[in-house]
């Protein structure tokens, strides 16, 4: 009987550890299968979140292109200083062309009054239309400007490109302004000595028709230094539908300096000869309203006339001697005889010293 009580007994813990064993085997399976199921699903939470990134960057690209505009922005600047650098390298031979300029005419006078008098009349078309067209295509629009720009040439002689746009308001008229210019650079020797204390002197050789004209002008600094300018001037007022105007009334003045005058040859040995071809360009230029309903800026009428000024002036070096230092002040003072004119024709627009 004990014998069959502890069979019975080793039966069943057998039994109960075999049971046991079995269901420790069987829930290993299930807790695994649990852990995987989470990390699959996390792990694709995590894809579609990056998915999720890439898709709003994508979109923050496209609402703020920043960068892009950037990268475009450093290109162009980039190709703009090639460029910069090849008109530089250009600008650095253009001393030995511009020994010249599209103002320039060769103009060679003899002896006699009639053949001087043919070859200005002969040169009149041609210097409206090339003083014209330089200036409009050297400066297209009406905006206040100064550029100075100056070399020296194997010679030692110094020239000198300028342009200038000056506005004039609150003025009547275009002929208003157009005579103030012809008054002024008719008297020039007297503003040149009034406001530089140069004693200058103009001597009228001849005009023909009221609009073309050919004078010397000798002019001595206060170092004692002369200068002689010998210069053809030709002007004329376009009311638009004539000359090279292109249909908008305009006023022109034009200079050019004599290469040879056989009648009145230069003293190099005396005087530092001075060359100018200068373009003076007037037109007319209404001012922008702010609205509908305002009143111009400008005054009454609101009319500004511009006045384009271009002129290569070219100072030979003298023949006898002279200082660093008074040749420098000579230089300096030539290139104010601009300024001079701006001033005085402001002096007579508008009632000013």
């Amino acid at each position: 009987m004990h014998v069959f009580s502890w069979t019975i007994i080793v039966a069943a813990v057998s039994r109960f550890a075999f049971s046991d064993t079995t269901c420790t085997a069987q829930r290993i399976p299930m807790d695994d299968k649990r852990f995987k199921s989470t990390y699959f699903m996390r792990k694709q939470e995590k894809e579609d979140l990056k998915e999720e990134i890439r898709r709003l960057r994508s979109e923050l690209a496209q609402l703020n292109p920043l960068p892009q505009t950037t990268a475009e922005n450093t290109f162009i600047q980039t190709i703009i200083r090639q460029q910069q650098l090849g008109v530089a390298s250009i600008q650095s031979a253009m001393p030995h062309l511009l020994q010249t300029h599209p103002l320039y005419s060769r103009i060679c006078l003899k002896k006699n009054w009639e053949d001087r008098s043919a070859t200005l009349v002969a040169l009149q078309d041609t210097k409206f239309k090339a003083a014209y067209e330089y200036v409009n295509v050297r400066s297209p629009k009406a905006q206040p400007q100064l550029s100075d720009e100056r070399f020296e040439t194997a010679k030692g002689d110094v020239c000198c490109d300028i342009f200038q746009t000056v506005h004039f308001p609150d003025v009547k008229s275009l002929q208003q302004v157009y005579d103030a210019l012809l008054f002024s650079v008719h008297n020039a020797e007297i503003s040149i000595s009034e406001r530089l204390g140069h004693v200058t002197v103009r001597d009228d050789y001849e005009g023909i028709g009221g609009n073309i004209f050919n004078a010397r002008i000798v002019s001595r600094n206060d170092d004692g230094v002369g200068t002689e300018l010998n210069c053809v001037m030709m002007s004329q007022l376009f009311n638009g539908t004539e000359g090279v105007s292109r249909g908008e009334p305009c006023g022109l003045v034009v200079l050019d300096s004599v290469d040879e005058d056989q009648l009145y040859p230069y003293s190099p040995s005396e005087r530092i000869r001075k060359d100018v071809s200068a373009a003076f360009v007037l037109a007319m230029h209404q001012p922008e309203r702010q609205t509908p309903g305002s009143q111009p800026a400008s005054g009454d009428n609101g009319l500004v006339i511009t006045l384009r000024r271009a002129a290569f002036v070219k100072i030979y070096r003298p023949e006898f001697e002279i200082s660093e230092a008074v040749w420098q002040n000579v230089l300096w003072e030539t290139t104010r005889w601009g300024d001079v004119l701006i001033k005085s024709i402001r002096s007579i627009l508008y009632s000013i010293p």
